[in-house]
């Protein structure tokens, strides 16, 4: 609307979503960090032994960044925690809500002196929340100069008021395996074992709809669709990660967190709500759904 041209950098996957939904901009595929997470609840190990890997990929970025910035005239790029994609031709400007790791303390002083001396080889940094954190809590907190553009969201505010529901539950099942593919599995079962009608939205590429008893079980979801499931459910399940806390931000919708095992961000987040809010979270391998309480996400 502003008369910018507009180019999305990102892996296979993002290229696969990025044309259903704009089909008219040009997306350039750039490999991605690729982490992989242990089966088991601690996570800190497996990601340690990747950081060899991660700035591997971090100085191959920079390297992308100069050239596609260089062939196609950038002026500004917008790099969404991607720690190295950035060039001296142009205004680079960095993304992220996290700007303290949280983890074992012997781990994470060294942790948060690399993320944060990447991000200030940036511009500028923007923090997508409230001048008081109150989204992000102490995971945007630092010393150096921030701006913060307010949460970033699909969905307006109150989308879903007033709305007769199809589905009493809605899970949304995301994340890296094989702690996603456990964590589907595992609402799967807690569903059957429901009367009410139930929907999963998996996220997978490339996997057609299913139906299993009472579940209806849906792949990716372009955003029309992914909206108007979630307009049709009463209650919510998903991963406490921040893009779901600032869609449900705005949805002032009834929901329940289940972090992801050893994702200490995630745990973190969990418990930031529940402390402000009252949001109920269950651990992943203990899940009881008519257990526990749905209480709106909402702070005013």
């Amino acid at each position: 609307m502003r008369g910018h041209i507009i180019i999305t950098c990102g892996d296979q996957k993002s290229k696969i979503i990025y044309e259903k939904e704009f089909p008219n901009i040009l997306h350039i595929i750039i490999d991605g960090y690729k982490p992989t997470y242990s089966k088991y609840n601690k996570q800190e190990w497996s990601i340690v032994k990747q950081i060899p890997k991660f700035i591997n990929r971090i100085y191959k970025e920079q390297k992308d960044a100069e050239r596609i910035s260089e062939e196609q005239n950038i002026d500004i790029i917008i790099s969404d925690n991607r720690f190295g994609f950035r060039s001296k031709k142009t205004i680079n400007i960095f993304l992220t809500h996290q700007l303290k790791i949280k983890g074992p303390e012997n781990l994470m002083k060294l942790a948060n002196k690399i993320n944060q001396r990447f991000i200030k080889k940036f511009d500028v940094c923007w923090v997508p929340d409230f001048e008081n954190s109150l989204l992000s809590g102490d995971l945007s907190t630092c010393k150096f100069k921030t701006t913060k553009i307010g949460p970033l969201s699909r969905f307006e505010d109150g989308y879903t008021k007033k709305t007769k529901f199809k589905y009493k539950y809605l899970a949304i099942i995301s994340g890296p395996e094989p702690q996603r593919s456990l964590f589907e599995k595992e609402i799967t079962h807690a569903f059957k074992k429901i009367k009410d009608p139930c929907v999963i939205i998996t996220g997978e590429i490339k996997k057609s709809k299913d139906k299993i008893k009472n579940i209806d079980i849906y792949p990716h979801l372009e955003i029309k669709k992914f909206k108007e499931i979630v307009v049709q459910s009463e209650l919510m399940i998903c991963r406490s990660g921040y893009s779901s806390i600032m869609d449900l931000y705005f949805l002032r919708k009834k929901v329940m967190f289940i972090p992801t095992p050893g994702q200490t961000e995630q745990e973190y987040l969990a418990k930031l709500h529940k402390k402000k809010s009252n949001i109920y979270f269950q651990k992943q391998g203990e899940i009881n759904i008519e257990s526990t309480k749905f209480m709106n996400f909402n702070h005013g």
